[in-house]
């Protein structure tokens, strides 16, 4: 708790950020294009990305999951509006908390950077899917959006997940059981040789963890922030709603034909 509590002081220093405001309030605007240019570095591939990005938006030590800034909270929000790299991101907890309860110009640009990246892909998430190839396709685009996402998501967009390396396996990776644990999430035994369903029931654990955390933050964020949050919110929900109606349809069905096979 206390270590908590010193992550959210650290987030809530407002500071003077005059990069971190830019970044802001062209996520404010949804203007993607003026976000990605706030400043200039490379598009990113590994974790170590994140520390030149925080630098040059103004943290003074680097980039900091563990005691982050605003400059670091605007570093994801940036990595997420311009990669769509979310699984670069460390420790997916540190972030639903940030998206809670932390104030100043970083942690609204992280609020705006992740509701407007799972606002695009709610209409995806919101229909049901039955093949496969698509799910995974799903499952790898969601942790673009998803700061902290497991790797295992990012790595099934073009392999199958008996190809993956061993331990990144949807049956073995720790971060997909940490995510089926979750306050929605079905338990890390679900799924057990289900492949692409396993991930696919632990990243829409993730997304319901990020979709509250965006709710329970409005109060923490700029009153001029709220409004944009609140509209991609209704989305957002939207979208959480319909998995919802997706599950318990899929439950009566599988009731139903347990009632029919019973002797």
């Amino acid at each position: 708790m206390r270590q908590l509590l010193v992550i959210l002081l650290a987030l809530g220093a407002m500071g003077c950020r005059s990069k971190v405001a830019t970044l802001r309030d062209a996520l404010l605007d949804d203007d993607g294009a003026s976000a990605i240019h706030v400043v200039d570095a490379p598009a990113c591939a590994d974790t170590g990305c994140l520390d030149p990005i925080a630098r040059k938006l103004g943290a003074r030590h680097g980039f900091d999951s563990n005691d982050p800034d605003q400059a670091s909270a605007a570093a994801v929000a940036l990595v997420l509006a311009r990669d769509r790299r979310g699984d670069l991101v460390p420790d997916a907890d540190r972030w639903v908390a940030a998206l809670t309860q932390a104030r100043g110009y970083g942690a609204d640009a992280l609020r705006l950077a992740v509701a407007r990246g799972m606002a695009d892909m709610a209409p995806r998430l919101g229909k049901p899917m039955t093949d496969e190839t698509e799910v995974a396709k799903l499952v790898h685009d969601l942790s673009g959006v998803l700061p902290g996402a497991c790797p295992t998501y990012a790595m099934m967009g073009g392999t199958a997940v008996e190809k993956l390396p061993a331990g990144k396996r949807p049956d073995t990776a720790l971060c997909v059981q940490r995510d089926l644990e979750r306050k929605d999430g079905p338990g890390a035994r679900f799924g057990l040789g289900a492949g692409v369903w396993r991930a696919a029931a632990a990243v829409v654990a993730l997304w319901k963890d990020d979709a509250r955390a965006l709710r329970g933050g409005l109060d923490a964020a700029d009153e001029v922030v709220r409004p944009a949050l609140e509209k991609k919110l209704a989305v957002i929900e939207g979208a959480s709603a319909a998995i919802e109606l997706q599950i318990k349809a899929k439950k009566a069905a599988e009731e139903r034909a347990a009632g029919k096979s019973a002797p």
